[in-house]
């Protein structure tokens, strides 16, 4: 009987692990998005690609291939040769969670999976 309860509670004890650790990394990405947001709403309305990257911490070839790809609104004014993302778009979209990574976020994962000895 006490064999069968210590595996109850190992097995106990590698859920919660799991539940915490699941929940801290869901919790970390939502910090890293408010970040990014509250950077946002701090800026214009309409932003240029150059600025995009920067708010986002990523390369300006980056955003125009996620702008291409529609992962980041954006709109090409006839009487211009740029691409031009309004912010309201581009909030919206970074917190209906799509998947693109900024570099911040990388950054992120890279040290919890470090921390983890995942790559060890």
């Amino acid at each position: 009987m006490t064999a069968k309860s210590s595996h109850n509670e190992n097995f106990g004890f590698i859920i919660e692990k799991l539940v915490q650790k699941i929940v801290t990394k869901l919790f970390s990405a939502y910090v890293t998005r408010l970040d990014i947001v509250s950077r946002i709403a701090h800026t214009k309305e309409v932003l240029t690609t150059k600025e995009v990257a920067e708010l986002l911490g990523m390369n300006e070839r980056v955003v125009r291939e996620k702008i291409n790809s529609g992962l980041i609104p954006a709109y090409k004014p006839e009487f211009a040769n740029k691409f031009l993302v309004l912010r309201r778009d581009l909030m919206k979209e970074i917190m209906s969670g799509q998947q693109y990574k900024t570099l911040s976020m990388m950054k992120a994962e890279v040290n919890e999976n470090f921390e983890t000895q995942q790559f060890v």
